[in-house]
Protein backbone atom coordinates (compact mmCIF):
# COMPACT_ATOMS: atom_id res chain seq x y z
CA UNK A 1 0.00 0.00 0.00
CA UNK A 2 1.52 3.39 -1.01
CA UNK A 3 1.52 6.12 1.29
CA UNK A 4 -1.16 8.19 -0.42
CA UNK A 5 -3.80 5.52 -0.13
CA UNK A 6 -2.71 5.03 3.39
CA UNK A 7 -3.62 8.71 4.00
CA UNK A 8 -6.39 8.66 1.75
CA UNK A 9 -8.11 5.40 3.68
CA UNK A 10 -7.33 7.71 6.82
CA UNK A 11 -8.75 10.73 6.07
CA UNK A 12 -11.54 9.73 3.66
CA UNK A 13 -12.69 6.63 4.78
CA UNK A 14 -16.30 6.15 3.41
CA UNK A 15 -18.76 6.50 6.48
CA UNK A 16 -23.08 6.23 5.95
CA UNK A 17 -25.05 9.13 5.84
CA UNK A 18 -27.20 7.48 9.29
CA UNK A 19 -24.90 8.78 11.20
CA UNK A 20 -24.38 12.39 9.98
CA UNK A 21 -28.67 12.31 10.98
CA UNK A 22 -28.13 11.22 14.24
CA UNK A 23 -24.81 13.03 15.23
CA UNK A 24 -27.21 16.29 14.34
CA UNK A 25 -30.17 15.13 16.52
CA UNK A 26 -27.16 14.78 19.70
CA UNK A 27 -25.50 18.14 18.93
CA UNK A 28 -28.88 19.60 18.62
CA UNK A 29 -29.93 17.46 21.80
CA UNK A 30 -27.13 18.57 23.78
CA UNK A 31 -27.62 22.50 23.18
CA UNK A 32 -31.09 22.22 24.67
CA UNK A 33 -29.52 21.08 27.81
CA UNK A 34 -26.56 22.55 27.86
CA UNK A 35 -27.36 26.03 28.97
CA UNK A 36 -30.02 24.90 31.80
CA UNK A 37 -28.59 22.17 33.29
CA UNK A 38 -24.80 21.19 32.27
CA UNK A 39 -23.36 25.09 32.05
CA UNK A 40 -26.23 27.47 33.25
CA UNK A 41 -23.63 30.04 34.58
CA UNK A 42 -23.26 31.29 30.80
CA UNK A 43 -26.96 32.37 30.76
CA UNK A 44 -26.04 34.23 34.36
CA UNK A 45 -23.50 36.31 32.46
CA UNK A 46 -26.01 38.64 31.13
CA UNK A 47 -26.10 40.06 34.79
CA UNK A 48 -22.30 40.72 34.85
CA UNK A 49 -20.75 44.08 34.85
CA UNK A 50 -18.76 44.65 31.25
CA UNK A 51 -15.89 45.81 33.03
CA UNK A 52 -15.45 42.29 33.96
CA UNK A 53 -15.07 40.83 30.27
CA UNK A 54 -11.53 39.62 29.54
CA UNK A 55 -11.95 38.69 25.94
CA UNK A 56 -10.88 35.86 25.17
CA UNK A 57 -8.16 36.32 21.78
CA UNK A 58 -10.42 35.87 18.93
CA UNK A 59 -12.55 37.93 20.50
CA UNK A 60 -10.06 40.56 20.76
CA UNK A 61 -9.51 40.27 16.60
CA UNK A 62 -13.24 40.24 15.75
CA UNK A 63 -15.48 43.49 16.43
CA UNK A 64 -17.22 41.71 19.08
CA UNK A 65 -19.03 43.79 21.87
CA UNK A 66 -19.08 43.19 25.42
CA UNK A 67 -22.07 40.35 26.09
CA UNK A 68 -25.00 42.59 28.16
CA UNK A 69 -28.82 41.14 28.77
CA UNK A 70 -29.85 41.70 25.48
CA UNK A 71 -26.63 39.93 23.70
CA UNK A 72 -26.66 36.93 26.12
CA UNK A 73 -30.11 36.69 25.91
CA UNK A 74 -30.39 37.10 22.13
CA UNK A 75 -27.89 34.49 21.56
CA UNK A 76 -29.43 32.17 23.36
CA UNK A 77 -32.35 32.69 21.99
CA UNK A 78 -30.78 32.09 18.31
CA UNK A 79 -29.07 28.88 19.45
CA UNK A 80 -31.89 27.18 20.27
CA UNK A 81 -33.91 28.39 17.79
CA UNK A 82 -31.60 26.90 15.37
CA UNK A 83 -30.68 23.74 16.95
CA UNK A 84 -34.38 22.88 16.56
CA UNK A 85 -35.07 22.38 13.01
CA UNK A 86 -31.26 21.25 12.81
CA UNK A 87 -31.87 18.28 14.90
CA UNK A 88 -34.42 17.33 12.77
CA UNK A 89 -32.94 17.39 9.96
CA UNK A 90 -35.08 20.82 8.55
CA UNK A 91 -32.37 22.81 6.37
CA UNK A 92 -29.80 21.13 8.28
CA UNK A 93 -27.29 23.43 6.55
CA UNK A 94 -28.72 26.74 6.67
CA UNK A 95 -29.91 26.03 10.63
CA UNK A 96 -26.88 24.31 11.27
CA UNK A 97 -24.72 27.55 10.18
CA UNK A 98 -26.59 29.98 12.38
CA UNK A 99 -25.94 27.49 15.13
CA UNK A 100 -22.76 27.60 14.81
CA UNK A 101 -21.83 31.50 14.69
CA UNK A 102 -24.65 31.43 17.61
CA UNK A 103 -22.84 28.73 19.83
CA UNK A 104 -19.26 30.45 18.66
CA UNK A 105 -20.83 33.54 20.50
CA UNK A 106 -21.74 31.93 23.54
CA UNK A 107 -18.43 30.43 24.04
CA UNK A 108 -17.14 33.34 23.98
CA UNK A 109 -19.26 34.81 26.41
CA UNK A 110 -18.51 31.14 28.69
CA UNK A 111 -14.91 31.94 28.46
CA UNK A 112 -14.06 35.17 28.53
CA UNK A 113 -14.27 36.14 32.26
CA UNK A 114 -11.23 34.39 33.43
CA UNK A 115 -12.25 30.66 32.99
CA UNK A 116 -11.16 29.00 29.75
CA UNK A 117 -12.69 25.21 29.48
CA UNK A 118 -11.26 22.60 27.25
CA UNK A 119 -14.52 20.52 26.89
CA UNK A 120 -16.13 22.10 24.12
CA UNK A 121 -13.50 21.86 21.62
CA UNK A 122 -14.20 18.82 19.74
CA UNK A 123 -18.12 19.85 20.03
CA UNK A 124 -18.11 22.49 17.90
CA UNK A 125 -15.34 21.14 15.20
CA UNK A 126 -18.15 18.77 15.21
CA UNK A 127 -20.97 21.74 14.68
CA UNK A 128 -18.76 23.39 11.86
CA UNK A 129 -18.76 20.21 10.23
CA UNK A 130 -22.30 19.37 10.45
CA UNK A 131 -22.78 22.45 8.49
CA UNK A 132 -21.35 20.68 5.49
CA UNK A 133 -22.45 17.61 5.61
CA UNK A 134 -25.26 16.35 2.90
CA UNK A 135 -28.48 17.18 3.83
CA UNK A 136 -30.77 14.07 2.63
CA UNK A 137 -29.23 12.08 5.49
CA UNK A 138 -31.51 9.99 7.06
CA UNK A 139 -31.35 8.04 10.20
CA UNK A 140 -30.75 4.22 9.93
CA UNK A 141 -28.96 5.01 6.32
CA UNK A 142 -26.39 2.56 6.71
CA UNK A 143 -26.38 1.83 2.15
CA UNK A 144 -25.37 5.31 1.19
CA UNK A 145 -21.77 6.11 2.01
CA UNK A 146 -19.74 9.15 1.48
CA UNK A 147 -16.14 10.21 1.47
CA UNK A 148 -17.14 13.88 2.40
CA UNK A 149 -18.79 12.45 5.47
CA UNK A 150 -15.68 10.49 7.00
CA UNK A 151 -13.20 13.59 6.09
CA UNK A 152 -15.82 15.82 8.30
CA UNK A 153 -15.87 13.51 10.92
CA UNK A 154 -12.75 12.19 10.91
CA UNK A 155 -11.59 15.97 11.69
CA UNK A 156 -14.17 15.52 14.77
CA UNK A 157 -11.86 12.88 16.07
CA UNK A 158 -9.06 14.26 15.70
CA UNK A 159 -10.25 17.58 17.22
CA UNK A 160 -11.26 15.09 20.68
CA UNK A 161 -8.40 13.20 20.53
CA UNK A 162 -6.27 16.72 20.84
CA UNK A 163 -8.66 17.40 23.99
CA UNK A 164 -6.65 14.81 25.44
CA UNK A 165 -3.32 15.33 23.77
CA UNK A 166 -2.71 18.96 24.12
CA UNK A 167 -4.40 18.38 27.88
CA UNK A 168 -0.80 16.72 28.41
CA UNK A 169 0.87 19.36 26.64
CA UNK A 170 -0.77 21.70 28.52
CA UNK A 171 0.59 20.69 31.83
CA UNK A 172 4.29 19.97 30.46
CA UNK A 173 4.12 23.73 29.50
CA UNK A 174 2.72 25.63 32.31
CA UNK A 175 4.07 23.03 35.29
CA UNK A 176 6.38 20.34 33.97
CA UNK A 177 6.78 17.39 35.03
CA UNK A 178 5.98 19.19 38.71
CA UNK A 179 2.54 18.61 37.88
CA UNK A 180 2.99 14.55 37.72
CA UNK A 181 4.46 15.31 41.31
CA UNK A 182 2.81 17.43 42.58
CA UNK A 183 -0.40 16.72 44.66
CA UNK A 184 -3.09 17.84 42.21
CA UNK A 185 -5.24 14.42 42.79
CA UNK A 186 -5.72 15.37 46.13
CA UNK A 187 -6.10 18.75 46.54
CA UNK A 188 -9.03 17.96 43.90
CA UNK A 189 -10.48 15.17 45.79
CA UNK A 190 -10.18 17.79 49.01
CA UNK A 191 -11.95 20.23 47.07
CA UNK A 192 -14.61 18.01 44.88
CA UNK A 193 -14.34 14.61 46.37
CA UNK A 194 -17.32 12.06 46.75
CA UNK A 195 -17.82 9.04 48.22
CA UNK A 196 -16.80 7.32 45.42
CA UNK A 197 -13.31 9.14 45.78
CA UNK A 198 -12.72 9.94 49.44
CA UNK A 199 -10.65 6.62 50.14
CA UNK A 200 -8.09 7.37 47.98
CA UNK A 201 -7.04 9.94 50.26
CA UNK A 202 -5.37 7.33 52.54
CA UNK A 203 -3.51 6.31 49.40
CA UNK A 204 -1.34 9.23 48.26
CA UNK A 205 1.09 6.93 46.33
CA UNK A 206 -1.66 5.41 44.28
CA UNK A 207 -2.49 9.36 43.96
CA UNK A 208 0.91 10.24 42.46
CA UNK A 209 0.88 6.72 40.59
CA UNK A 210 -2.59 8.01 38.90
CA UNK A 211 -1.00 12.10 37.91
CA UNK A 212 1.90 9.63 35.74
CA UNK A 213 -0.63 7.46 34.89
CA UNK A 214 -2.93 10.51 33.85
CA UNK A 215 -0.15 11.69 31.66
CA UNK A 216 0.31 8.78 29.93
CA UNK A 217 -3.12 7.95 29.12
CA UNK A 218 -3.52 11.61 27.64
CA UNK A 219 -0.44 10.97 25.41
CA UNK A 220 -1.52 7.85 24.07
CA UNK A 221 -5.18 9.12 23.02
CA UNK A 222 -4.15 9.23 19.23
CA UNK A 223 -4.13 5.52 19.51
CA UNK A 224 -7.76 5.48 18.68
CA UNK A 225 -7.67 7.05 15.82
CA UNK A 226 -4.58 4.71 14.14
CA UNK A 227 -6.94 1.50 14.77
CA UNK A 228 -9.47 2.51 12.54
CA UNK A 229 -9.37 -0.29 10.04
CA UNK A 230 -9.90 -2.70 13.20
CA UNK A 231 -13.12 -1.40 14.42
CA UNK A 232 -13.88 -3.90 17.06
CA UNK A 233 -10.85 -2.12 18.71
CA UNK A 234 -11.47 1.25 18.29
CA UNK A 235 -14.90 0.81 19.63
CA UNK A 236 -13.48 -0.57 22.74
CA UNK A 237 -11.27 2.26 23.41
CA UNK A 238 -14.21 4.51 22.77
CA UNK A 239 -15.89 2.24 25.63
CA UNK A 240 -12.78 3.25 27.69
CA UNK A 241 -12.82 6.73 27.29
CA UNK A 242 -16.70 6.48 28.14
CA UNK A 243 -16.17 4.74 31.14
CA UNK A 244 -13.35 6.70 31.98
CA UNK A 245 -15.33 10.12 32.17
CA UNK A 246 -17.81 8.63 34.28
CA UNK A 247 -15.58 7.50 36.92
CA UNK A 248 -14.15 11.01 36.57
CA UNK A 249 -17.56 12.36 36.84
CA UNK A 250 -18.63 10.01 39.77
CA UNK A 251 -15.34 11.09 41.33
CA UNK A 252 -15.07 14.32 41.24
CA UNK A 253 -18.30 15.42 39.80
CA UNK A 254 -16.68 16.89 36.75
CA UNK A 255 -18.45 15.98 33.38
CA UNK A 256 -17.15 16.51 29.61
CA UNK A 257 -20.44 16.24 28.56
CA UNK A 258 -19.91 18.36 24.61
CA UNK A 259 -17.06 16.07 24.65
CA UNK A 260 -18.39 13.20 24.97
CA UNK A 261 -21.44 13.92 22.05
CA UNK A 262 -18.81 14.46 19.68
CA UNK A 263 -16.88 11.62 20.43
CA UNK A 264 -20.00 9.28 19.43
CA UNK A 265 -18.79 10.00 16.25
CA UNK A 266 -16.73 7.19 16.00
CA UNK A 267 -19.91 4.83 16.98
CA UNK A 268 -21.78 3.45 14.47
CA UNK A 269 -25.09 5.03 15.15
CA UNK A 270 -26.26 4.60 11.40
CA UNK A 271 -27.55 1.27 13.21
CA UNK A 272 -29.83 3.29 15.25
CA UNK A 273 -33.36 3.24 13.37
CA UNK A 274 -35.76 5.54 15.62
CA UNK A 275 -38.72 4.55 13.99
CA UNK A 276 -38.13 0.66 13.47
CA UNK A 277 -37.21 0.85 17.28
CA UNK A 278 -41.11 2.71 18.02
CA UNK A 279 -42.35 -0.52 15.99
CA UNK A 280 -40.24 -3.04 17.77
CA UNK A 281 -41.70 -1.20 21.15
CA UNK A 282 -45.30 -0.86 20.14
CA UNK A 283 -45.38 -4.61 19.00
CA UNK A 284 -43.93 -5.75 21.82
CA UNK A 285 -46.01 -3.58 24.24
CA UNK A 286 -48.76 -4.91 22.15
CA UNK A 287 -47.73 -8.95 22.01
CA UNK A 288 -47.99 -8.10 26.43
CA UNK A 289 -50.90 -6.91 26.44
CA UNK A 290 -52.52 -9.44 24.48
CA UNK A 291 -51.12 -12.31 26.44
CA UNK A 292 -51.95 -10.36 30.07
CA UNK A 293 -55.91 -10.40 28.06
CA UNK A 294 -55.60 -14.23 27.37
CA UNK A 295 -54.07 -15.18 31.24
CA UNK A 296 -57.32 -12.78 33.17
CA UNK A 297 -59.87 -15.26 34.30
CA UNK A 298 -63.38 -14.71 33.41
CA UNK A 299 -65.79 -13.68 35.92
CA UNK A 300 -67.25 -16.46 37.47
CA UNK A 301 -71.36 -15.61 38.82
CA UNK A 302 -72.87 -17.76 41.42
CA UNK A 303 -76.41 -18.97 40.53
CA UNK A 304 -79.33 -17.24 43.50
CA UNK A 305 -81.48 -19.63 45.28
Amino acid sequence: MSVRSAVNGFFFEPVPLGRVAAMRFLAGLYVWIEWWAYMPFIFRHRFVPEELYQPLFIGRVLPIPAPDYWIVTGTLVVMLAAATPMMFGYRPKLFGWILFVAYFEWMIIANSYGKVDHASFGFMTLLLVLCMMPSDAKWGDREHLSERVGWGFKLVQIGVVCTYFLSAWAKFRYGGFDWADSGVFTWAIIRRGTVFSDWMLDFPGLLHFAQWGMIVFELSTPIVLLVYRWKKVQYAIVAFLYCFHIAVFAGLGISFLPHLVAMACFLPLERIEPRELARKAKARFTTRKDATTEREPEPQFESGP
